[in-house]
């Protein structure tokens, strides 16, 4: 997660190494890390071992391909924009005189460079994040897996997209309630160009039944004329609430007045708010329809990483980040009460 995001908004349900729910007054607490490094540590002492033999043997070549691959592209790269310039007509930094030898030149150097990084921290993963996964209960972990879009594209808070691209995918079931969560990245191209849409976590939640009556969505304030379109073209209107406040951070769009209240009711607003204001305002968005809770939260950081190949395969610190980050994910979905089936159930028995 975001790495100055403290969630901030109560007791936080904290899981033990058998994955039994507990509360604990914050994400730190001394004695479930404690229980961690006793218990986890020496369950994966193995692997930890193995993956840091793997970590010196690629960060010696990561250094012996640096001092071969700097050089060499300070000698080269002069040369290819000779070259570039006497080839390309339009020569400049656009799509008609992109100089192609160059970047692709010195992009190869620095990807071959930077490779060994690449493959100690995919080995690490695939490794390690399945185990911190077990922690959690039911849960598994997956580098190649993705949310399906045919789940997350009805949400209407999906960005318009050509491309789609996921990884670290975890799954599972909390609170008798399936759970996904992923890094994405949707891209849209435009003639030649392809510009990001959207980068960051997408969290799906589903109850495997129908769950809400109507559609809702809340998304970042998005400004007169788009609120408009939004609402007109995809059939919801604009849910008028009661908080000056969040109105000012977030639109909420729905067909059904009277559960988009339930849902985004005064403990729930002032939650929004915390998180918004926690990710330094990137922008956050979520849909309730059908069976299902989609929550999307921008962010430019690398999720799930770890710590990178100067750390230690055994540093305890990249571990419990790495474990801290999923108990982030799951202390949103805790304190939105996003799955309070009953209460649910109990609002639309009295609308």
């Amino acid at each position: 997660m975001h790495p100055s995001v403290s969630v901030g908004l109560g007791d936080v349900a904290q899981p033990d190494v058998r994955g039994n729910m507990s509360l604990s007054a914050s994400a730190g607490d001394a004695g479930s890390n404690a229980h961690f490094s006793s218990d986890f540590l020496n369950a994966v002492r193995p692997q930890l071992n193995a993956l840091e033999s793997v970590r010196l043997t690629k960060l010696d070549a990561l250094k012996s391909r640096r001092r071969i691959g700097w050089p060499a592209m300070v000698l080269l790269g002069p040369l290819c924009l000779v070259l570039d310039f006497m080839f390309i007509p339009d020569f400049g930094f656009d799509d008609r005189g992109m100089p192609w030898l160059t970047v692709t030149v010195l992009g190869g150097i620095w990807a071959w460079v930077e490779f060994p990084k690449w493959q100690y921290a995919q080995a690490y993963k695939r490794e390690i994040l399945p185990r911190i996964a077990k922690l959690f209960g039911d849960f598994s972990y997956d580098h190649n897996v993705q949310i399906e879009m045919d789940a997350m594209q009805p949400s209407k808070i999906v960005p318009r997209h050509s491309a789609y691209k996921s990884e670290d995918h975890f799954a599972g079931n909390y609170k008798a309630v399936g759970i996904q969560f992923s890094e994405i990245d949707l891209t849209e191209k435009s003639g030649k160009t392809e510009r990001s849409v959207f980068s960051g976590l997408a969290i799906l939640l589903t109850s495997g039944v129908k769950t809400f009556h109507g559609h809702t969505i809340i998304v970042k304030d998005q400004g007169r004329l788009k609120r408009w379109f939004k609402a007109q073209t995809g059939k919801l209107k604009r849910a008028d609430l009661v908080d000056p406040e969040f109105e000012q951070l977030f639109d909420v769009f729905t067909n059904d007045q009277v559960e988009a209240r339930y849902l985004v009711d005064p403990r729930i607003m002032e939650n929004l708010k915390s998180l918004f204001k926690d990710y330094d305002g990137k922008n956050l968005s979520a849909a309730f329809y059908d069976q299902y809770v989609l929550i999307l939260i921008e962010s430019s950081k690398d999720h799930f990483e770890p710590s990178g190949i100067h750390t230690p395969a055994i540093d305890e610190h990249a571990l419990l980040a790495m474990r801290r980050e999923i108990e982030q994910i799951l202390s949103i979905i805790d304190h939105l009460s996003l799955y309070d089936r009953k209460a649910r159930r109990r609002a639309s028995s009295t609308a």
